[in-house]
């Protein structure tokens, strides 16, 4: 299972070293603001680990809910990250709307892999194994 796991594993850490950065250290850039992209950008990172998670369940046998299992982990992922750079020591603050987001790209990737896989084709046009 770990073998399947590795691209997921590897993309949460990213997730989370991103996540993590403390507050002070962040860049400041006023059209990213602007343009409200860090919900776009949350979105994305979530639909990405949800995709791997995906991936890895479905080649490791998982059950039926493979799909909402790899959807389900990425939520409690990204509420976790949320929830820890809360913390003070990060200087950044919880973000609800950026929960809401990354649950958005999971479920995004949920309905995105099911599509596929009623097409028969692979989960990742790209050869990630």
């Amino acid at each position: 299972m770990l073998k399947h796991l590795r691209w997921a594993l590897l993309w949460a850490l990213v997730i989370l070293v991103l996540c993590l950065i403390p507050g002070k250290d962040l860049p400041e850039w006023g059209w990213f603001d602007l343009l409200d992209l860090d919900k776009l950008v949350h979105a994305g990172m979530f639909f990405v680990l949800a995709l791997l998670l995906a991936m890895a369940f479905r080649h490791a046998g998982r059950p039926k809910r493979w799909l909402l299992a790899a959807a389900l982990l990425a939520i409690a992922y990204g509420v976790g990250t949320e929830l820890l750079q809360g913390l003070e020591a990060m200087g950044r603050r919880t973000d609800p709307m950026d929960m809401l987001a990354n649950a958005a790209g999971a479920v995004a990737a949920m309905w995105y892999a099911a599509h596929r896989t009623r097409k028969g084709r692979p989960i990742l046009p790209i050869g990630v194994r």
